[in-house]
């Protein structure tokens, strides 16, 4: 890790598009899984506070659509993805989960401000930490609001 205190000095923006706000959840979730696969599966992004390569893969991006809470800032967020991985602030270390297998060694908490429909978000980014040097994010919006 670099020993100059970084501060994050792009904001990122997204909108959530209109057609979306219409989805049933499980539509909703499809379209950020399909969204994440088609656009970014593969692409490897290097944080500007660490220097670390994060790859965004479909296992995360299965993660992000179906493992957990869904919402339309949430949804918005995916959009601009490869920002929030770039310019996020490193925060802490987690040391691994009870539940999580032998290869993976922690977490990289990170934090990212960015505007989403026009109001200042601040989203936690966590990226899992591989052996073998691999890397993969899962994302949250700290303010939820649930899908209705």
């Amino acid at each position: 890790m670099k020993t100059k205190k970084y501060k994050q000095a792009i904001i990122p923006r997204a909108e959530t598009p209109e057609e979306w706000t219409r989805l049933k959840l499980q539509r909703l979730r499809t379209i950020i899984f399909e969204h994440i696969r088609n656009n970014y599966s593969g692409k490897t992004v290097f944080n500007l506070d660490t220097g670390l390569p994060i790859t965004i893969s479909v296992t995360s991006a299965r993660k992000t659509a179906f493992g957990e809470a869904v919402y339309f800032k949430k949804a918005a967020a995916t959009l601009m993805l490869p920002d929030l991985i770039k310019y996020a602030e490193y925060n802490n270390w987690g040391d691994p989960k009870a539940t999580d297998g032998p290869n993976i060694i922690g977490y990289l908490n990170f934090k990212c401000k960015c505007i989403i429909d026009g109001k200042k978000e601040c989203i936690r980014l966590a990226v899992q930490f591989q052996k073998g040097g691999k890397y993969y994010y899962n994302i949250e919006i700290n303010k939820k609001k649930a899908h209705t």
